[in-house]
């Protein structure tokens, strides 16, 4: 992970697990840096609802974009002169 400061490169100084959060961790980057990121750990359950609701969305947008659009008229074989 980089730096949110100066972008270095970090290390992972301390490790503790957290009851609201997955794991807490203290990291440090190459410029002395400190700072604290949360990993919060998601249910996939969570993960496929949120997947199937936004393929739903997407199919909604084609949907209406397609209705909205005018249809080109037919090109016909006629000569015009």
């Amino acid at each position: 992970m980089k730096c949110p400061e100066c972008g270095a490169w970090t290390l992972v100084k301390q490790t503790t697990r957290s009851p609201t959060f997955g794991y807490t961790r203290r990291r440090e980057c190459a410029n002395e840096h400190r700072f604290t990121t949360q990993e919060v750990i998601v249910p996939q359950e969570a993960i496929d609802e949120e997947r199937r609701n936004h393929l739903e969305n997407n199919l909604e947008r084609l949907e209406s974009f397609r209705a909205s659009r005018p249809k080109s008229p037919r090109k016909s074989n006629a000569r015009v002169y």
